[in-house]
Parts: structure tokens; C-alpha cells; sequence
């Protein structure tokens, strides 16, 4: 038995999911609000026989790591170390982590030490705690909160400290917290004389820290971060990450900011759910870990032209995720924290305010290029494509692409010959999560209209036996090859359960738990009868669209021969062509 197997049978996943989400039997089930959209009828659904959860109003769904995954927002290592932990399983090292788990830790607990040292340090510095208080007006509470901290001017305080703790010079080196000047065996603070803002990862342990200079006449750089470690990486590294997670999920929102100062201002003033990125630009992995907790996500940047190069690399960033991207705008101050402390009702407002980020890069577009010039045309256009490319949805693409042509005054047609044409027949229209064996990881990918279909009946006959005499109808060559395989063995074990369907098909068990959690509860109310005469219209529908496909197909064909004169060709394939008519 294998370390995700053991787990999985030392937990209740109706225990686990409760620590989360209140939840009430229902039947065989369990039953709460769902913890991802807010809702007034609860439709999130848990299966301890099947081990499965479902939210029937996000359309997420999986086994007990998927969803650990899902509340905590980290990745499945993350989630099997936590459950793990929970279940007092001891997880065997891997050989690719490159250090042993105990030098890992290590590094974990020298930095947490250097957060306490650092914080207790603020409490006895007047000079640093005004700075907080007085100059940027903190309250006690949020300086608590986000740990904040203050280096000494000393050159060895830090590391005497953690050496006296038993910590070795070659532990804090590898921590980022020293440095060691070549050819000598000593090491020396990284940060003196810094106020210290704490980074913590998704599990709560301190990663890093970000330093600014508590004396703005001070030379040197005014902000210094952690150097790369085995723990603290800036591509992932989300400051205030930590305190921010609770108020993300229930208000299904995540705002980013550009400095630390802005979140902890934010914060102040009662807008939890705000982060930033640790003095680096927005990357692709930030915006997925953020996805994971919200779908709607705002940037909040300057109001100049690097907070507007800042927004435009984050729009790209986000190229490939399922988010929502909205832009924050205001006047009147250079960052939120200023605005926030002049004016918080134009906070607020600006935050509802907020545009669809490509109707804001629309909005700058026109008041940076004249619309009336060839050249002024061009320029708009290459401003706002790239964000138009990033779309990746056909019904949106459509959308701006003519609302480009309007704003430039040219054809549909020359936008997209310098774009590509996007659009597809059958696209996709829902997500669903897999196994990927070499892996681990649960691999997400999109379902099409016509398997989106073969969703439904499947959930149909998981949960209704007499919806199993429709599947004399199916085409099994037309299905798609990840419902092919679930089909055939639901026509050769016609009086089997769904658990044990499951366990014929180990790389799709949990997926197809979760089609039979969706149908108990979506089919639970319906007779025999209806639910026979449902499967067989399901069917109907799917080879309508195959149907379609294969017309599509033949149209393009019969074009082909008659461009070409082959007059054979286009006799056969009209036949063809009205064969399929006459089955209709």
C-alpha cells in the first residue's frame, strides 16, 4: 500500500472536509454550503463510502487531497505532507529534493527564529516601532499580525543569536539569513538596520523576508529580499499570503498590490484579502497559486506607466488560467496606501469600480493613440492584441476582436488575419481533474461539448440502473477516449455498482466516484422510467453532434473537389453527405 492509499484509509474525508465546511447527513451523503461560491441551498456534497467530495455549484470536485488542495491552495506534495501529518503517516524522502528532509527543516526552523528574533527586536526599538505607528499609522494588531520585525545595526546579532540556538553557519548560509565573504570561515547578518517583513508559504512557516531601509537617508538599496533558497523561491513568494487566505475564500476575491506597505495599510483599514508580489513582477506560478483560493482576481498598481508595464506582464502571466482578471484604478494619490489613509471611501469605490482588464486596456489604448492616423491605428492595435491573443476563449475573442475593428475603424477580417482565427466547432466548456500516474498530480483539462454530454449520461447510468438500457444506442467509435473506457465497462458489468465500476478502472476511480455523486444527487428524484428515456435523449443528442462533425467535415471535402474540378469525388460525397440527411 502506497503512502496516498494509507492516508486515504486512516482519514474520514467527511471528518477532514468538516474541520472546513459545516456538514449534515443527507441520506447515504453528507451535505453543506459550499465553501467556494456563496450559496443559500447547500449543494456541496461528501461521500465517505466513496471517499469523493462534490460542489455542485463551482463544479469542483475529488478525493480528500484534492480537496486540501483546493482550501489550502497549495500543491499535492503540500497537501499529502499536511494529511500526512493528520494521519501520522510518515512520508518516505524523495530523491529529488536534492537535501535530506531534516536539512530542509533545518532551514525552516532558522528562519523562524530569525522572524521571532526580529519581531521581539521591534518591540524594544522606539525609532522602528514609530516608524510603524506614527509615520505610517499601524495598528498594534496588524504589526502583530503580519510579524513584522527590525534588524539590529549590528554586523553578527542575528547569527551569534541562532548560533547560541545550536544552528551552524553552513544552516543559516543555506537559509539566506547570513552571508560569508570569500576565503574567510565567518559569516556576517544579511539584513542590519532594516525594518523586516516576514514572507510566509501557503502552510504558515516563514520562507523569507523582504527589508526596507528605516532611515530613508540611509545608503544602499531601499528594499532587500532573501536570496533563493530551498524553501523561498520569488516566483512563487506571496507576501501577506498567509494572514490574506481566509478573506480571499469568503469574499471569493484577491487583490494585488505592489508593496508590502500597500497590503499592510490595506489591512489596516479592514481590507483583509489583499497581497503582493516579493519584489518581483507577477508570474504565472503567483496567479495559480491565487487561483486555487478565487477565480476573481484585481491588480492594484501605480497609476504610471510601470504600474500600467506591471499590469500588462501580469495579463500575460495569467495566459492559460481559468481567472477573472480586474483592474483597480484611482487618482488623487501614488499608491493605495496613500489613498487609503487620504480617502477610504475612494478606496472602496475604487475597488467596485474596477474594470474587466481587457475593457481597461481598451480604455488606455484610446487615450494614448489617435484613432484618426494610419500610424495611430497601427499602434493601437499592437497595443491591445497581445491581451486579445491571451484571451483563450473563442466567445470573448470574437467580442474584442470586433470591438477593435470598431475602435480603429477597420475590417473583422484584418484583425484576425493578424491574430490567427481562434475559434473552434466544438470547444471546450468544462474542466475536469484526472491522474496522471507519472506524477501523482491530478492533470486538468477541458471538457468538449459532445464529452460534456457523455458526462451527463454516464452520470445518469452510475446512478440509475435501468438508464443502463440506452447504451444498446451508442456509437462507441464516435465517443472520446476518456469516456470510452468508463461506457464499455458499464455495457460489460450491466449490475454492478458504481464503486465497484471503479475499482475495474484505477486511473479514472475518483473521476468516475464523482460522476456518481453528481447523479445521486442530481437524479436522485427521478422514476425508472424518466431516467431510461433521459439516457436514451442524451444519446440522441451526442450523435446529432457527431452527426454535425461528420457534415461539417463532408461540406469542407465537397468544397475541396469542386475547387478542383473532380467531379467524381463531388458525386460521392454529396451521397455521402445525404445518407446522413436521410438518418435524420
Amino acid at each position: 500500500m502506497n503512502e496516498v492509499e494509507e492516508i486515504k484509509n486512516r482519514l474520514d474525508i467527511v471528518e477532514v472536509v468538516s474541520g472546513y465546511v459545516p456538514l449534515k447527513q443527507s441520506g447515504s451523503n453528507w451535505k453543506g454550503l459550499s465553501p467556494f461560491k456563496t450559496e443559500k441551498t447547500p449543494s456541496f456534497m461528501v461521500s465517505s463510502d466513496k471517499g469523493i467530495w462534490h460542489d455542485f455549484s463551482s463544479g469542483q470536485g475529488g478525493d480528500i487531497f484534492s480537496f486540501v488542495m483546493a482550501m489550502e491552495g497549495v500543491e499535492f506534495r503540500e497537501a499529502l505532507e499536511l494529511l500526512a501529518k493528520k494521519a501520522g503517516v510518515e512520508l518516505k524522502a524523495r530523491s529529488s529534493d536534492g537535501k535530506s528532509g531534516k536539512s530542509k527543516s533545518r532551514v525552516y526552523d532558522a528562519i523562524e527564529q530569525a522572524m521571532k528574533f526580529y519581531h521581539l527586536n521591534l518591540s524594544k526599538d522606539q525609532q522602528a516601532l514609530d516608524y510603524f505607528k506614527k509615520i505610517r499609522g499601524l495598528k498594534s494588531e496588524t504589526i502583530k499580525e503580519y510579524r513584522l520585525g527590525y534588524s539590529l545595526e549590528s554586523w553578527d546579532s542575528l547569527s551569534k543569536y541562532l548560533i547560541q540556538k545550536g544552528f551552524t553557519r553552513q544552516e543559516l548560509i543555506d537559509s539566506g539569513l547570513v552571508r560569508q565573504k570569500s576565503g574567510r570561515d565567518s559569516v556576517y547578518d544579511m539584513f542590519r538596520g532594516r525594518i523586516m517583513f516576514p514572507v510566509f508559504d501557503t502552510q504558515a512557516r516563514t520562507v523569507g523576508f523582504s527589508a526596507r531601509i528605516l532611515n530613508d537617508n540611509d545608503t544602499g538599496a531601499k528594499y532587500i529580499n532573501t536570496p533563493e533558497s530551498a524553501v523561498y523561491h520569488k516566483s512563487t513568494a506571496l507576501y501577506g499570503l498567509m494572514q490574506a487566505k481566509q478573506a480571499i475564500r469568503s469574499q471569493d476575491e484577491v487583490i494585488i498590490v505592489e508593496g508590502n506597505m500597500d497590503v499592510l495599510a490595506l489591512a489596516n483599514n479592514g481590507t483583509k484579502n489583499v497581497i503582493a508580489s516579493s519584489g518581483t513582477a507577477l508570474t504565472y506560478d503567483q496567479l495559480k497559486i491565487l487561483s486555487r483560493l478565487t477565480k476573481n482576481i484585481k491588480l492594484c498598481f501605480d497609476q504610471d506607466e510601470a504600474g500600467l508595464s506591471a499590469t500588462l506582464r501580469a495579463l500575460s502571466a495569467a495566459s492559460g488560467l481559468d481567472v477573472k482578471l480586474m483592474v483597480v484604478s484611482y487618482t488623487g494619490a501614488k499608491d493605495p496606501d496613500e489613498l487609503i489613509r487620504k480617502d477610504p471611501e475612494a478606496w472602496q469605490a475604487a475597488v467596485k469600480e474596477a474594470q474587466y482588464a481587457p475593457d481597461y486596456i481598451f480604455s488606455v489604448a484610446k487615450g494614448k493613440f489617435d484613432t484618426k492616423s494610419a500610424r495611430g491605428k497601427k499602434d493601437f492595435a499592437s497595443f491591445v492584441i497581445p491581451t486579445i491573443i491571451n484571451l483563450g476563449d473563442d466567445i470573448e475573442t470574437s467580442h474584442y476582436v470586433k470591438k477593435l475593428a470598431q475602435a480603429i475603424d477597420v475590417s473583422e477580417e484584418s484583425i484576425i488575419k493578424k491574430i490567427g482565427n481562434k475559434t473552434s466547432n466544438d470547444g471546450p466548456v468544462e474542466v475536469v481533474s484526472l491522474d496522471d500516474d507519472s506524477t501523482n498530480h491530478k492533470v486538468k483539462r477541458q471538457l468538449t461539448r459532445s464529452e460534456k454530454i457523455e458526462r451527463i449520461t454516464l452520470e445518469l447510468m452510475l446512478s440509475s440502473f435501468p438508464a443502463r438500457d440506452a447504451i444498446v444506442d451508442l456509437d462507441f467509435d464516435s465517443l472520446s477516449e476518456l469516456h470510452r473506457p468508463i461506457f464499455q465497462v458499464i455495457k460489460d458489468n450491466r449490475k454492478s455498482n458504481p464503486v465497484e465500476i471503479a475499482k475495474l478502472l484505477p486511473k479514472l476511480s475518483d473521476y468516475v466516484k464523482i460522476l456518481s455523486l453528481r447523479g445521486d444527487h442530481v437524479y436522485s428524484d427521478i422514476s425508472e422510467h424518466d431516467a431510461r428515456l433521459e439516457a436514451f435523449t442524451q444519446i440522441h443528442r451526442l450523435s446529432k453532434i457527431v452527426r454535425e462533425k461528420i457534415k461539417r467535415q463532408l461540406s469542407r471535402e465537397i468544397s475541396e473537389a469542386e475547387e478542383q474540378k473532380d467531379q467524381a469525388k463531388v458525386k460521392s460525397l454529396l451521397k455521402k453527405y445525404q445518407s446522413i440527411l436521410n438518418e435524420e
